[in-house]
Formats: structure tokens, sequence, C-alpha cells
């Protein structure tokens, strides 16, 4: 069984669709996985954990022409990477293709209707309304999903109201929940509960939160500033992560001695350092719909690094972090992160996770889905094959 997965990401930085790829590799050695993605430098780290998999990269030139109109180029990159991967994709000759987002979704229905493959289509978010989505480009994704629907086989999505608005909005299809959740057996892989300290000069007095993920606008880093540039505040916070405001918050870490900037790190390596603070951050700022039925990768990262979590109080943010304990919820103004902040800075005992009561939110659980959504396709295709 021949199955490509399809992105407009880089693969080896992309720690969900490498999980993804690795958890059906090792599912059935009938499998023969293969990814095909984009070469790209956004200042995050590869892994180096890709046994299993064969990858295969193109690079896209008109991705990086600035100098057009956001659509014009939107629209040039997604035909270079139509003809760029067409070809590549066709010569393997797959039985499933798994697209990632929409942006490769009308290759992959190209690629269906050549090689009569099967598609699956993976929505890491709502993507038709998330942040930095131009309005004429999120109808055009609006458009495409639509187009597109009826030649989609399975879909998998990120959160459960995500799944209800695209049931609601586009229509009714077969689907599963995948969270982008840790793998468990790496969760006490390299541990050194006192790696920040030590690497920031943090005396045990004083608490650590950690803030992991990209450095951007939409995710409340202005106002964790703000926060901890207050003279009553005596906790540290650190920043693990990449993105466009890292020289802000290098030059900010420079002048604030609570205030610290941690290189990027692989995917695998997240959870030893998270172990090593005692809060994790969880704010989104509700600027698309997206955002607002999130459920972030970096909730189930503190949680399996056995660190409460301090998140946004939106809808599924709250019922897991309610429903397993985790931490507490708060609005994502200032004010309200201020006073959660002080309240849990004098906490003399915060509150204790076990990773091991968790097992519904881990990969373990997550890949068990994915197996057996990958199990009923493969069993259409046999019985299409007998017919």
């Amino acid at each position: 069984m021949r199955i490509l997965h399809l992105t407009h990401t880089d693969i080896l930085h992309d720690a969900r669709i490498l999980k993804e790829m690795q958890a059906i590799s090792k599912a059935d050695k009938t499998y023969n996985v293969h990814g095909i993605g984009v070469m790209l430098d956004e200042g995050s780290t590869a892994t180096n954990d890709s046994i299993g998999i064969t990858v295969h990269t193109v690079v896209l030139r008109a991705k990086k022409w600035r100098f057009l109109p956001t659509v014009v180029r939107h629209s040039l990159t997604l035909f270079e990477l139509m003809f760029k991967v067409f070809f590549k994709a066709l010569r393997l000759k797959p039985n499933m293709v798994h697209c990632h987002d929409t942006f490769v979704l009308p290759l992959g229905v190209v690629l269906k209707i050549f090689t009569r493959a099967k598609l699956v289509y993976d929505a890491h978010e709502l993507e038709s309304n998330r942040n930095g989505l131009t309005k004429t480009l999120g109808k055009m994704t609006l458009f495409s999903e639509i187009f597109f629907w009826k030649f989609i086989d399975r879909l998998i999505i990120v959160s459960p109201s995500i799944q209800k608005w695209y049931i609601d909005n586009i229509g009714e299809k077969r689907s599963e929940i995948i969270l982008n959740t840790p793998i468990l057996e790496k969760v006490n892989e390299g541990i050194d509960k006192k790696y920040l300290r030590k690497k920031f000069s943090i005396p045990d007095s004083s608490k650590i939160f950690i803030y992991i993920g990209i450095f951007g606008r939409g995710r409340s880093i202005e106002n964790f500033l703000k926060v901890f540039k207050a003279e009553d505040i005596t906790s540290h916070i650190v920043f693990l992560g990449y993105g466009e405001l890292k020289e802000d918050l290098v030059k900010i870490s420079e002048e604030f001695s609570n205030i610290h900037v941690h290189d990027a790190v692989p995917h695998e390596k997240v959870l030893a350092v998270a172990k090593s603070a005692d809060i994790g951050l969880c704010f989104i700022e509700n600027v698309s719909l997206s955002d607002y039925y999130c459920l972030p990768n970096k909730l189930f990262e503190y949680a399996f690094a056995e660190i409460p979590v301090l998140a946004s109080s939106f809808p599924d943010i709250k019922t897991v972090v309610d429903k397993y304990n985790l931490g507490k919820c708060s609005d994502v103004d200032f004010q309200s992160i201020y006073k959660a902040t002080q309240e849990l800075e004098i906490m003399q005992d915060l509150l204790k996770i076990n990773a091991n009561d968790l097992y519904d939110l881990s990969w373990s659980a997550q890949e068990r889905k994915l197996i057996l959504l990958y199990e009923s396709i493969t069993k259409e295709i046999k019985e299409g094959i007998v017919k």
C-alpha cells in the first residue's frame, strides 16, 4: 500500500506530520509511506526522528516574492507547487493521498483523479478563518474546501468545535479528531529539573513561567511582557521558540533580568525543557475562529511535562483544562493575566499533574484513532480491487 503525504511545510520541521507518518509506517509493514514537502527556513529546528519514512522536498521560489500582492504571490506559489510536485507524486503511484491543509488539497484531488487514490484531508486549523489570513484568501480557501469536498474520503480535524464547524458549514464527512499531542515514551528522556535555572541563573525562590511556540502576533506575548516587567512580579518568564518577534524579545531580555529567550529546539526535546519550568503559558487571542476553537499543541506539551497551565478561557481549551485538572483559565487581557500570575506566584503548592493519568490525550491514543481510520480506507481499497 503506497501512501503519500502532501504539505506546503517542511516535513522535517513539522512534528504533527512526522508523528502521523511514522505512526502509519509502524502500524503496518505493508504501508510504504512517502512525504513531499517544501524546504523552508523559518527559524525552527529540524528533527532527527524520521526513521521508517521517505521524505522528499521541493524549493518554491514564488513564496519569497514578497514584492507581489499577497493573493498574486499565493496563487503563483500554488501553481509552482502543483507543477513541481505533481510529476514527482505521480511516479509514486499512491493508493492513498493524505493532504495537510488546504494549500495542497487541489493537488491531492488531481492526483486522486489520475491515480484513483483515496483522499484524506487533514485540516490542521479552521483553514478558512485563521490568524494571518486576509479576507480574500479566506474566501478563496473556503471556496476551495467547498469545491473539493465531494472528493474527500476522510476528514481529520484538531478540535471538537472545528469538527462541528465543518459539518455545519460545509457538510457531513467521515471524520476523526486527532490532537497534536506529545509521544509519551519520550517524556522522561534527558530530564534535568534544574535546566532552566542553571541556564539563566534563576534562583530557587522564583517561579519560572514558560511560553512555548511561535513568537508572533495574536499570542499575548505583548501582555506577558507587560506582566513580567511589573516591579511587583518576582517570577521569571522563558520564551522558547522562534518567530518574527525574536529580535525584540532578545533586546527586552537584555534589559530585564527576569525575562529570558531560549532558542528553538527539536520537537522531541521540548518536554525536557518544559519540565524544568513551573507553569506553562497557553494564551491564544481571539483573532480568528480557528484560534477561538483551537486546542494548541503547547497545552498538551505542558500537561505531559507535568506542569500546570495558565490558559485562554476559550471553549475547547477550558473543557480540556477543567476535565483533566490541568491548571486554570483566564481572560486574555493584561489585567486578567496579571492577576492570575500574581495568584500563582504566591501559591505555595502548585497543582500536581501525573502524565500517566492523561492517556486519552496522549499520542498513543491519537495514533490508534489514526490507524483505525487508515485501516478503514485500506479495507475499502481492497474491496474495490476485489470488485
